[in-house]
């Protein structure tokens, strides 16, 4: 298995679990045998890219912690690879407050997102995991540069929102990133692959849920977490254990990448 140059490794559910509270963080929910693994995956050449939905403000203490250089965010809508930023799109006005309109209309409580921020109105009752901090904006404003919208903590969350062009991405149990059609963790790839001068048959990926499908269908080999959604258990290469039992450093050792 040492042929893969790149490993792409989803956050929530694959690299950290979901037992989350008020207080804790993204990086405590992520077990020491992963971070084991990240580490000697380097050693072997191959090179440790993190490709999740949430922004780059989220997960700032990961890559620090990990000392992962290049990563993919807000499902491939903000790529760097090499301290370059080499992708960035953003909602343009009209669709933004199309979405906006529906979810108040639909009293649908949600968060906007940009690169390093996420903001709720001020009358908003969107509440976070533990590890989301909001800036409060007033009711109706529409702030600049959002990438993508979040909606959660709902029972009968629509898996569809009726305006041309938008689509929802379940990233976790009632919890979806509205997004552009376009978007997908395989844009970003093909990013870094770009830039990188590779093929995808010399990359992996490590993932649990439905927005990591597009990855998989990009990548040279996929492994899908145990405990994660029946349907990308279905179509992985290979599934490991869970999350807490160990699963991405079970993962590694079993294909022989460490």
């Amino acid at each position: 298995m040492n042929q893969y140059k790149i490993a792409f490794f989803d956050i929530d559910g694959t690299l950290a679990g979901h037992k989350t509270s008020e207080d804790n963080t993204i990086l405590s929910r992520i077990p020491e045998s992963a971070k084991a693994a990240i580490k000697q995956l380097r050693c072997t050449g191959i090179e440790p890219v993190i490709a999740t939905g949430r922004n780059y403000g989220m997960i700032k203490d990961i890559l620090n912690n990990l000392e992962v250089d290049n990563f993919i965010a807000n499902n491939g809508r903000y790529v760097v690879f090499d301290h370059q930023t080499i992708a960035h799109d953003t909602f343009d006005k009209e669709h933004l407050a199309a979405v906006v309109d529906y979810f108040l209309s639909q009293k649908i409580e949600f968060c906007f997102e940009t690169v390093e921020k996420l903001y709720i109105y001020e009358s908003s009752h969107f509440t976070g995991d533990g590890s989301m901090g909001f800036k409060t904006i007033p009711d109706g404003s529409l702030p600049e540069d959002i990438i993508q919208l979040i909606v959660m903590n709902a029972d009968n969350i629509p898996e569809t929102v009726p305006v041309d062009g938008i689509k929802m991405l379940k990233v976790a149990d009632n919890v979806y990133d509205v997004t552009m059609n376009q978007s997908s963790k395989a844009i970003g790839i093909q990013e870094i692959l770009t830039s990188m001068n590779i093929s995808a048959e010399k990359t992996i990926a490590f993932g649990d849920e439905v927005n990591d499908l597009p990855m998989f269908d990009t990548v040279g080999f996929s492994v899908a977490m145990g405990d994660g959604n029946p349907d990308v258990l279905q179509v992985a290469d290979y599934v490991t254990t869970g999350v807490y039992d160990d699963g991405i450093l079970n993962a590694c050792k079993n294909l022989e990448l460490i």
